[in-house]
């Protein structure tokens, strides 16, 4: 990072979840945002398991309790902050006249980013991905063609809708070309420590980002069904989408490898069960107190402490709803408290229940509910 770019860096405040998550078609974030927004997260507080305490805290000399957690923050200039980088430059590079016509940076999305894009026909630049690149083509395009060439192999495939190409980390493609427009493309990018994780997980080495197969023309149901997921939250902002995604993103980690690496990931032990339970409890403490605060799902498995697959699985069992869904619930019903006092503005609501506008809070309340925030309020008082 440039001297400068440091310097505007921490003159700049840092920007709200998911402010400018849509980008007007054509446009890209700049050198200077990346390098604002990447200092940012690189900043973050990461929770880390440490022995439960059955006290409880004062805050601020203030009536309101919290249990306590250990945390550690993040320094910036790590791995962290140069992996989020590089999946955001990554989509700029490699389709640098492509329309941006949505993007998920800057909402804060750790372990995954998404771009969707309208392509012109013509040549792509030659390029070696550094992370797990999956494009999902989200719309029909009639007679249109991507002819490729990767790790000596060459491709041609009609762009149809649910159309799957796979490109590993480290397979070069040198001969890129698209024959007609394509209006919509949807590109999911996972860094290395995805896979990682999940060799960590099942205890297998063999497990890599980079024995992925180089692939083209696939109908996966599976991964199709969480693009457009993700798809539906790079447009529609949701209270807990973030933490959906990043659930998502493991899920779509384990399919690659599963259905398209070379190895099937083998099975380890399994963590004990038996205080389950317990361990899922602390994490319902922590959501419920945090609701106005950004919640990961890494956060919650570490709290947890379980790995974010094992924690996901446990957590539907126990709660019998997913983690992103009991969030969304709880601040739900905190918005509903909070739109019981006239003196809070829609605005604050909004903020405080994990939105990024009034404008998709509302959108999201009234989807969920029936009713405006506004005409729910009129209702109630």
């Amino acid at each position: 990072m440039q001297a400068a770019e440091i310097a505007r860096s921490r003159a700049t405040p840092a920007p709200r979840r998911g402010a400018g998550a849509v980008i007007q078609a054509g446009r890209s974030p700049d050198r200077g945002t990346s390098s604002i927004v990447v200092a940012w997260l690189g900043q973050r507080e990461k929770t880390v398991c440490m022995p439960s305490s059955p006290g409880r805290q004062d805050l601020n000399g203030g009536a309101r309790r919290r249990r306590r957690y250990g945390r550690i923050l993040v320094k910036p200039g790590g791995a962290a902050e140069t992996g989020a980088m590089d999946l955001y430059h990554h989509g700029s590079r490699k389709f640098p006249k492509a329309g941006l016509v949505a993007t998920s940076f800057a909402r804060g999305w750790r372990g995954v980013a998404a771009e969707l894009r309208s392509h012109p026909a013509g040549e792509l630049p030659a390029i070696v991905p550094t992370q797990m690149e999956i494009t999902l083509a989200t719309r029909r395009s009639p007679g249109a063609f991507v002819a490729r060439k990767g790790a000596g192999v060459r491709q041609r495939t009609a762009v149809e809708e649910g159309t799957i190409w796979l490109c590993p980390v480290g397979v070069g493609e040198d001969d890129i070309s698209i024959s007609a427009p394509l209006e919509e493309i949807l590109h999911i990018y996972l860094p290395t420590d995805r896979f990682a994780a999940l060799a960590d997980l099942y205890g297998d080495s063999r497990i890599s980002a980079h024995d992925v197969h180089y692939l083209a023309d696939l109908r996966d149901p599976l991964i199709r069904q969480i693009g457009l997921a993700i798809r539906f939250e790079l447009m529609r902002e949701t209270s807990a989408g973030r933490m959906m995604v990043e659930t998502a993103a493991m899920t779509l980690t384990a399919r690659v490898v599963q259905a398209y690496g070379s190895d099937r990931p083998t099975s380890g032990d399994n963590p004990n069960e038996v205080d389950c339970p317990k361990r899922i409890q602390r994490a319902i403490d922590y959501i419920r107190d945090n609701l106005e605060r950004d919640i990961s799902i890494s956060d919650l498995a570490e709290i947890a402490c379980l790995s974010p697959f094992h924690f996901a699985r446990m957590f539907k069992r126990v709660t019998g709803r997913t983690p992103h869904g009991f969030v969304s619930a709880e601040r739900f019903d905190l918005a509903r408290k909070l739109l019981a006092d006239p003196e809070v503005s829609l605005v604050t609501v909004a903020h405080r229940t994990g939105f990024s506008t009034q404008a998709a809070f509302g959108t999201a309340f009234k989807r969920a509910t029936g009713s405006t925030p506004g005409d729910y309020r009129r209702q109630i008082t």
